[in-house]
């Protein structure tokens, strides 16, 4: 129990993740046992817990994994000041170099298509809807 001096503990907060099209198609290719680590591993990054990452340009990080598989990758984009993290690709070791660029193509198309968004609820704000007589 906390006295009135103590500050209170920290709230729990869970990052909430969005997965691309693409990323869920290898998803789906995973094998049963790959597929649960990295599943595991998502559900740490929910919790702030990135691991074994590093940032590989243009706004998009990696988590690696080393200890399974053949070097498992997945590239991610962190955003909205850390609640909301973009699952964009996943690879390996192997195709490393061609799926960064890939994921940063895909951040690239989804901030575009989100600045197309505002700008036409910005032109469409600017109507009242009111008509003039």
């Amino acid at each position: 129990m906390n006295t009135p001096n103590e500050p209170a503990p920290p709230a729990l907060i869970l990052i909430d993740t969005r997965k691309t099209a693409e990323y869920r198609q290898w998803e789906d290719s995973l094998h049963d046992v790959a597929a649960a680590a990295i599943d595991a591993r998502i559900k740490n990054l929910q919790h702030g817990k990135k691991g074994d990452w590093s940032a590989v340009g243009e706004g998009v990080c990696e988590l690696r994994f080393l200890q399974t598989g053949p070097g498992w990758r997945v590239y991610f984009h962190e955003t909205n000041l850390g609640t909301l993290i973009l699952l964009l690709l996943g690879g390996n070791k192997s195709s490393q170099q061609r799926d960064i660029r890939k994921a940063q193509a895909i951040l690239k198309e989804l901030k575009a298509r989100q600045a197309a968004i505002r700008k036409h609820k910005a032109a469409a704000g600017t109507s009242t809807g009111v008509r003039k007589k």
